[in-house]
């Protein structure tokens, strides 16, 4: 089942796990804002972080959930870096159990797949049209 981030930013869910996953790429050009694929994290209060660390935006933040069953100490905040001012940046998408997680991770792939196969067949359209300009300007010797 999908929880709100917003509730999670308030600081609701602390001390519970939770599964994460984003993957979020606005210019197709350049590499992923957020490539985060579905990971079980522990919902940490703000009031842990280190001294030097800062979440913006949010009262909370995750910390994966290690295979020994130790919370990992990575700092993962609920939103990405695009935000400005007062306006937060793009929020992960958060669950309560992991097959949720991964269909949903699945479906933003899948819509990425979608515009890469657009990507790719405007660029093979673009080299076929380069190769026909210059097949048309071979000069016939005779």
């Amino acid at each position: 089942m999908r929880i709100e981030t917003q509730s999670i930013r308030n600081g609701n869910n602390i001390g519970k796990i939770v599964w994460i996953c984003h993957y979020h790429r606005p210019d197709m050009l350049k590499k992923p804002l957020r490539n985060i694929p579905p990971t079980r994290v522990y919902v940490v209060s703000n009031d842990e972080l280190p001294k030097h660390k800062n979440v913006y935006y949010s009262k909370t933040h995750f910390r994966p959930v290690l295979k020994s069953g130790e919370v990992g100490s990575k700092i993962i905040s609920p939103v990405d870096n695009t935000g400005f001012r007062s306006r937060s940046g793009a929020e992960l998408y958060v669950f309560s159990d992991e097959e949720e997680c991964k269909k949903h991770w699945n479906t933003q792939l899948a819509n990425y797949f979608v515009k890469l196969d657009a990507l790719i067949k405007s660029a093979a359209q673009g080299w076929i049209n380069e190769k026909d300009k210059l097949v048309k300007s071979i000069a016939v010797l005779d």
